[in-house]
């Protein structure tokens, strides 16, 4: 599986072409609350010095992993193209971004899934991640690389 890597923060239109691939349940899961228009949501994302990639597969988009700075800790959301979910997409992206976001100035990760997202949680379990699920929605975080680890360019293919 080679996966191509394009940032794509502030680009409204990609976003909206993107989110017409994802189910309204899809949008939900990866906002924790009903999206229309997720431009909107991406308008204060961005505004917030968010950054967003879109993963390609060849020419085809693949998923969005959007990285939102929290100090040295970074709130990470990925969705997956909804006729793509089930095949690995999700695992392989958050497996290379959690090597990729060291790069980018991140120690620790962040991410908010809901209970019911068990796929989510197991692959958060494998890779380390404490959970706190005392709600319906489960924190969970990653310690990355140290610094000492963290080093080199941002790769475009991954």
């Amino acid at each position: 599986m080679e996966l191509d890597l394009v940032e794509i923060t502030g680009l409204f239109e990609e976003i909206r072409r993107f989110y017409s691939y994802v189910s309204d349940e899809s949008r939900y899961m990866r906002f924790l609350a009903a999206v229309r228009d997720p431009a909107s949501v991406y308008k204060h994302l961005w505004s917030c010095g968010g950054r967003s990639f879109l993963v390609l597969e060849g020419r085809r988009p693949v998923a969005i992993v959007d990285v939102t700075p929290c100090g040295e800790e970074a709130e990470a959301g990925i969705v997956v193209a909804d006729a793509l979910q089930g095949r690995g997409y999700g695992t392989r992206i958050a497996e290379i971004f959690a090597s990729l976001l060291p790069r980018l100035g991140f120690w620790r990760v962040k991410a908010e899934i809901y209970r019911e997202n068990i796929k989510a949680l197991a692959l958060a379990k494998r890779m380390g991640a404490e959970i706190d699920c005392s709600t319906i929605v489960c924190v969970v975080r990653l310690q990355l690389a140290t610094r000492s680890r963290a080093q080199g360019p941002l790769l475009a293919v991954i």
